[in-house]
């Protein structure tokens, strides 16, 4: 099947999973809207089906084995359908919202992975091996992306979330790995890969690599840097750079909004071979408490890269600016 698709063949498995999974009141209610329906979910299944195959070596380019056999699969079909479903007119007054949602609840069914109805999802995503995923309702997706099993595009909160935007917004080509987690209103931007096992509450900007080394989340920029892996961390009054890290490295440290903080002076205390160590000098210049998360931006002789939210870094920078001695760690 490869880079072709069989229209027809798809026209005909979803006709048959809406008259499986719908009663017969809810099939006449859609009668109106059927055929547009099917064309619409069958030109963007198509474009996903070919992503799938193209990407999953497992598969050798068989689209057809996919679409018959693939379970994960089975979650993107159901919420194509189902999305369209949900911006029906009548939506909002729940004549539609309801098929849509059992929709996608059959696609949890079929494939262990929970999409909601509402999320916005870009064109060609593949869903590989999607058992345990859950995306969100106000969770949008680029174009191009590749998410594995376990993946959650959830709420910061456990309960009682607030309405509104509270999930993720993911660029193109955004690819995640299995287990990792993305919560809140965060932007993930383009060519971002983030390996399995992170977990995301900040933004993350474009052609950034994030993974996780010994639990410390270390990053890289794609595009200008393509061998080192960087992390850092607070700890013992000191500030930590771990990773493929050199003695002659710009290390700053930036407030919420990227800027850098006046008054903080970095006084290196231990050069090696993947660990730097540094102390903490507050200049005094009158720098007001900034705005947290702390961020941190390491530059090197060809690369730069943001280090989002490095542990104990926010609160070792807080207690020095509010402390009145002029160093910490002595």
């Amino acid at each position: 099947m490869g880079g072709f698709i069989d229209i027809q063949q798809l026209h005909d498995e979803l006709l048959t999973h809406l008259i499986k999974t719908l009663t017969p009141a809810q099939m006449k209610q859609l009668e109106p809207h059927l055929a547009p329906l099917i064309q619409n979910a069958a030109q963007a299944v198509a474009e996903d089906l070919i992503a799938y195959a193209y990407r999953d070596p497992a598969s050798r380019g068989r689209g057809e084995l996919i679409l018959e056999s693939y379970a994960s699969f089975k979650a993107v079909l159901f919420y194509r359908l189902a999305h369209l479903v949900w911006h029906f007119p009548g939506h909002t007054n729940g004549v539609f919202s309801r098929i849509a949602l059992k929709l996608s609840n059959q696609g949890k069914i079929l494939s262990g992975a929970e999409i909601h109805p509402a999320a916005r999802i870009g064109r060609r995503f593949v869903l590989d091996h999607g058992y345990g995923t859950v995306i969100g309702e106000t969770c949008e997706i680029g174009n191009d992306c590749y998410i594995l099993c376990g993946v959650t595009l959830g709420a910061r909160g456990i309960a009682n979330n607030p309405d509104g935007k509270r999930h993720p917004r993911l660029g193109n080509n955004v690819e995640v790995g299995a287990g990792a987690r993305v919560l809140g209103y965060v932007l993930i931007g383009d060519n971002v890969f983030i390996s399995p096992s992170c977990v995301i509450t900040q933004d993350v900007p474009a052609g950034t690599r994030v993974r996780v080394v010994n639990q410390v989340q270390l990053q890289k920029n794609v595009e200008t840097d393509h061998t080192h892996y960087l992390g850092a961390f607070a700890l013992d009054e000191r500030l930590h750079v771990v990773g493929e890290v050199n003695a002659s490295y710009n290390v700053t440290v930036l407030d919420a909004d990227f800027h850098p903080l006046r008054g903080l002076m970095l006084e290196p205390t231990v050069k090696e071979r993947h660990h730097l160590q540094f102390r903490l000098r507050r200049l005094d210049i009158g720098e007001q408490l900034p705005r947290l998360p702390l961020n941190l931006k390491i530059c090197g002789p060809e690369f730069e890269i943001t280090l989002l939210s490095p542990p104990g870094l926010s609160a070792m920078v807080r207690h020095l600016l509010q402390a009145s001695p002029l160093i910490v760690g002595g």
